[in-house]
């Protein structure tokens, strides 16, 4: 067999392959080996029809199915010998036709990986907001821990009001008709938390536990449930269980509640230092993505294979699915028509793909690496955010060979971190607090 590379473009390249006369007679052997275990012939059994017969009866189909098994049976032979490195399955085009006791000679082409050579990625403009922490953001934080360690405490003359916190049943009908949601069992409510309907609420305070009460009121008129808007809703309603909040108060003695911190002066410290890390690293995004984009949006003419775009709509896709799963709604029900879908997203999966490429070739060109510490530190993120032990996240992804990912996405931001690092950053000041400047004004 000779296997002859050809450079089509920059992104295809293809491979001439001329097959020997043995390995053709080869290939149609088992062709047809394995149409007389399938076809049936009158007056004889499976698997004892001679070839001439065969070839008489199915001779198009034997020749045809021969093409194919010569390519299944030599191109990947082929695209080695010949030092190719396809990223998508081949085109075949048969070079004359097949005969007996001659070679066959096909042409094979495909997409390659194309080499790409990185350039003005130094020196991007690039914007961030000023980051600042607000002392009501502190305090609003605060607050919630607050709520989080807030306890609840039996009252049996409680009644449904503010500081109390009810489980009830309710069921009833707008406009005389259920709905989805007009019924529910041991729904909680958090008095004067919002967490249920203002006029609903307004109907239930006073009642204790085991207490059953009819209520009536409207829905208002600009009600996020349009299909029930304006209508009247009338329920009938039972409390079940009336318990008291005992809110902590914020003192010291609440800091030490939290472990490790001796005053409440230091709690709010270092809720300032969590938020404001947050905020530097939602900026820190934000320019790497301006990155990219500028990256992409200066190479607009780089080719990009078909392979590679087809592969970035394909995790698109998943990523809506896994969308819909954590909704707990069955993926059908997103009704995608494929074509649409296609049209709708090729463009920023080109877009996707490219950036992929340039930072790819950047990290190359760069030599940027990930180091033992750098995937140790990555690896205790992931444990730190899904609560596993570490070993168990180690093992896991090492069973699932995962481990090569999390490495690519490591490259992929250290790279995006260089770019940014090499890049005209311009601070500016936060948009809301711009906007809170002129509504003080």
């Amino acid at each position: 067999m000779k296997a002859k590379l050809e450079i089509v473009d920059s992104i295809r390249q293809a491979v001439e392959v001329e097959v020997s006369t043995e390995l053709v007679k080869a290939a149609q052997q088992t062709v047809i080996e394995k149409m007389k275990k399938e076809v049936k012939v009158p007056g004889f059994r499976k698997g004892k029809i001679p070839n001439d017969i065969i070839m008489k009866k199915f001779g198009e189909e034997v020749q045809s199915e021969t093409m194919k098994q010569i390519v299944q049976d030599t191109y990947p032979t082929a695209v080695t010998d010949a030092g190719a490195n396809p990223i998508s399955p081949p085109s075949i085009l048969p070079l004359g036709e097949l005969e007996d006791g001659k070679p066959f000679k096909y042409k094979a082409t495909f997409e390659i990986y194309p080499e790409v050579e990185p350039s003005g990625y130094t020196g991007l403009s690039l914007e961030r907001d000023k980051v600042a922490v607000a002392d009501d953001e502190v305090e609003m934080e605060l607050k919630k821990i607050q709520q989080q360690m807030t306890q609840l405490e039996p009252s049996a003359d409680g009644k449904v009001g503010e500081g109390m916190v009810a489980m009830i049943d309710f069921k009833g009908t707008a406009a005389g008709e259920v709905f989805p949601g007009s019924e529910a069992e041991n729904y909680v409510v958090d008095f004067g938390s919002g967490n249920l309907l203002k006029e609903f609420e307004v109907q239930i305070e006073g009642m204790k536990a085991n207490e059953e009460r009819e209520i009536e009121f409207h829905y208002p008129q600009d009600y996020f449930r349009k299909e029930i808007a304006g209508k009247k809703g009338k329920f009938s309603v039972k409390t079940k269980e009336v318990r008291k909040k005992i809110v902590p108060e914020l003192n010291d003695d609440f800091a030490k509640e939290m472990g490790k911190f001796k005053n409440l002066k230091e709690v709010r410290t270092d809720l300032k230092k969590r938020i404001k890390d947050f905020k530097e690293q939602i900026e820190k995004n934000k320019l790497m993505e301006q990155a990219i984009r500028a990256l992409i949006d200066a190479n607009k003419d780089m080719e990009v294979p078909t392979a590679l775009i087809d592969s970035e709509l394909g995790n698109m896709l998943e990523q809506i699915k896994k969308q819909y799963e954590a909704q707990g709604l069955p993926f059908d029900d997103s009704k995608i028509n494929a074509q649409e879908f296609v049209k709708a997203n090729v463009e920023e999966a080109s877009n996707r793909a490219r950036g992929y490429m340039l930072v790819s070739a950047i990290a190359k060109k760069e030599e940027i690496q990930v180091t033992d510490e750098d995937l140790d530190l990555r690896l205790n993120q992931i444990a730190e955010q899904t609560r596993q032990p570490l070993a168990n996240v180690k093992q896991e992804l090492e069973k699932k060979k995962q481990i090569g990912q999390v490495k690519s996405q490591l490259i992929f931001e250290k790279t995006l971190d260089f770019v940014v690092s090499k890049s005209k950053v311009k601070e500016t000041k936060p948009k809301k607090a711009e906007k809170a400047k002129k509504a003080s004004k």
